[in-house]
């Protein structure tokens, strides 16, 4: 939990709104598991966005199923080639340089855990997907 608040809080500024232990039932049905898990659960804006970081415990149980759903997280930047340099600045690797995919920039690096962190720049006054193919909200 030490690395990813690290890396959370330092290179994307995440927002801590909580952060507590939690064990019992109710945590259990949650992961799906069974009886004795105990984890440490961070929640905190970036972006406008409540992430959620879950640590279990050692003396956790496996969870019958997975708990982790996502394969990337997506933030929007208006300027791409900055942010590339105070990644590394920060001492975190990208995956690669800043690529274009139809006009769209971006390039990924990886959280302590393994996920991916996808920085993204639209082209022109878009900042979503959705602005860039729809137009800016109404």
């Amino acid at each position: 939990m030490d690395r990813a608040l690290e890396f959370y809080r330092g290179l994307l500024a995440m927002d801590v709104i909580f952060d507590q232990t939690m064990g019992g039932e109710p945590f259990d049905h949650a992961l799906g598991g069974t009886g004795g898990n105990q984890g440490r659960v961070v929640g905190g804006l970036v972006g406008g966005v409540v992430l959620e970081l879950l640590s279990l415990g050692i003396e956790s149980r496996p969870p019958r199923r997975s708990i982790v759903g996502n394969q990337n997280i997506s933030l929007s930047v208006t300027d791409l080639d900055d942010t590339y340099r105070r990644v590394e600045a920060a001492g975190y690797r990208p995956d690669q340089e800043p690529f274009e995919i139809a006009g769209v920039r971006m390039f990924f690096v990886k959280d302590p855990d393994g996920t991916a962190v996808e920085f993204i720049e639209f082209p022109g006054a878009a900042r979503t997907s959705e602005e860039l193919h729809r137009g800016p909200a109404r």
